[in-house]
């Protein structure tokens, strides 16, 4: 029989629950596949944090954590609230590895796949610099959004921070070089309008996304196609973080202060497009007093489900005793009753997965 600490358990349980958090925050409608596939991809990982292995915490460092999970869920379920990563849902990341008869023999990709993501993600990644650039220097929440982008094509240490570290290019001046699948062409247009409505659309970043759908060939229908997508996702993910928030603030309203302000705000950022998020944050410093009001109707029932799996991922990251669970999870109905929804299946989804890959991982050392 082998001995393990608790602290490292711990730790790990407050990991896998920060990554599911993650992984119902990208916006996938197939929760349960994206759960199952994350446990699969954290195997390896789950089992190294138990032997001391440090990695980026969504309470400790924002950024390196948002970064790390974005490559992580690449090649599963790319976050749709990242400008870009409708590019790198099109298989433009070498985090997938080898495809095909060539996956037999080897888990590397081919160099034609290679250097597939090289062109297109560098393409992508300056059209992004661009807009981003366009209405001035880029500040850090907007380097954030790059260097996710960048992590989630999977190239080496050395080519990302190469393209991370580029100078702004006139978007004039990017170019394809060669031909770009019109799907492809289409989600840089759209990310770029992504990133342009994350907070106020400034005329300028029009006029460089326009210049670079010109390169691309999209025409005049596609590209206010691509404006109107993105400013109706902007207004749909304030909805969801809305709810999100405040349904977490409910639940732990008494660990105020502390994880009860903590996780809600990591959540809001997460979740709140960047023009929404100053107002909503704010009323978490202030420790305002949620009151259950039926404000979340104009949510689909997708979005109601992943908040209501992001509420309770929230409840259990304490890992709480079965009585302090009984409250949080009484206070959680009481969450889905407002929002007129069974939030049964999915909270046993989101613990199920928490507790099968705590104890997965730990099994080992028992």
């Amino acid at each position: 029989m082998g001995a393990i600490d608790s602290a490292p358990v711990s730790r790990l349980h407050q990991i896998v629950t920060e990554d599911a958090i993650f992984a119902l925050a990208a916006g996938r409608e197939d929760v349960a596949g994206t759960l199952e596939a994350l446990g699969k991809r954290r195997v390896e990982t789950y089992a190294a944090v138990l032997a001391g292995t440090l990695l980026p915490r969504a309470l400790e460092n924002y950024d390196a954590w948002v970064t790390a999970c974005s490559r992580l869920l690449a090649p599963i379920a790319p976050p749709t609230w990242l400008p870009m990563m409708g590019v790198v849902a099109e298989k433009v990341t070498l985090e997938i590895g080898a495809r095909g008869l060539r996956s037999l023999f080897s888990s590397k990709p081919s160099d034609k796949e290679v250097q597939r993501v090289k062109r297109i993600g560098a393409l992508a990644a300056r059209t992004l610099r661009a807009v981003l650039a366009a209405d001035g220097h880029l500040d850090p929440e907007e380097m954030l959004m790059l260097g996710a982008f960048i992590a989630s094509l999977g190239l080496d240490d050395a080519e990302a921070q190469v393209l991370f570290h580029e100078a702004p290019m006139e978007p004039t001046g990017i170019e394809p070089y060669g031909e770009v699948e019109s799907p492809i062409a289409r989600a840089v247009v759209r990310g770029a309008w992504l990133a342009a409505a994350w907070d106020i659309l400034d005329p300028r970043e029009e006029v460089a996304i326009r210049a670079v759908a010109s390169k691309l060939g999209i025409d005049a229908q596609e590209f206010e196609h691509g404006r109107g997508v993105a400013q109706r996702f902007v207004d749909t993910r304030r909805l969801v973080g809305l709810g999100a928030v405040e349904g977490v603030r409910y639940v732990l309203s008494d660990r105020e202060p502390g994880l009860g302000i903590q996780l809600p705000a990591a959540i809001g950022r997460l979740l709140l497009p960047r023009r929404y998020r100053d107002e909503v944050l704010a009323h978490i410093g202030h420790g305002a007093k949620i009151v259950l009001a039926k404000r979340h109707a104009g949510m689909s029932g997708d979005d109601k489900v992943a908040v209501l799996g992001i509420v309770w991922l929230a409840a259990l990251f304490e890992d709480p005793s079965q009585s302090r669970k009984a409250v949080l999870r009484a206070r959680y109905e009481l969450v889905c009753d407002d929002m007129g929804v069974d939030g049964s299946k999915v909270r046993s989804l989101v613990e199920e997965f928490v507790t099968d890959r705590v104890l997965f991982a730990t099994k080992p050392f028992c």
